[in-house]
């Protein structure tokens, strides 16, 4: 019987190993497990979704207004307000689907680099919107385990439409 670990390269079993973290982000997102989708984080964890007017890959935070430009403390509050009642907008909280998907990775010094492609379906009060992009991400290993240290959601839209809410996490 052949060992299908040893069988196959570094690259794939990294690749393979940040899938399993993209997924479990999102699955954990779509049970809004919101406590637990915090804990995949690193403790200096930025998060951002830049404005859909500027290049995304590129986008600074210093010299343009993201839409969401959150570092973990701020991360930890909005955990805080989506599960309260008093979060409007998602009380009582929406219906939502991540789907992740063309997962590419690469080790950069400490860091890995994956890059991934997204839909995010999510339907509240007969509204039904679709948020379509790409991820960038930032994970790091720490005690045997990937964490992410970062993550920009690149929206591939040229605008919001009207009324539409990104108060749910992508």
């Amino acid at each position: 019987m052949m060992n299908v670990e040893t069988a196959l390269p570094e690259k794939t079993l990294l690749r393979l190993a940040a899938e399993d973290l993209l997924t479990r982000e999102a699955d954990l997102l779509d049970r809004w497990a919101l406590d637990e989708w915090l804990a995949l984080y690193t403790d200096d964890a930025h998060y951002y979704v830049p404005p859909s007017d500027v290049d995304g890959d590129t986008a600074n935070p210093d010299s343009s207004l993201f839409y969401i430009m959150d570092d973990h403390k701020r991360m930890q509050e909005r955990v805080i307000r989506l599960k309260s009642k008093g979060a409007h907008s998602e009380w009582p909280r929406s219906k939502v689907r991540h789907l992740v998907t063309n997962v590419i990775v690469e080790r950069d010094a400490g860091i890995i680099r994956a890059r991934a492609s997204f839909m995010v379906s999510r339907a509240k009060d007969v509204t039904h919107d679709i948020f379509v992009g790409h991820y960038l991400y930032e994970l790091v290993e720490q005690a045997g385990h990937l964490k992410i240290s970062k993550k920009t959601c690149v929206l591939d839209m040229e605008a919001l439409r009207p009324h539409a809410r990104i108060s749910i996490i992508l």
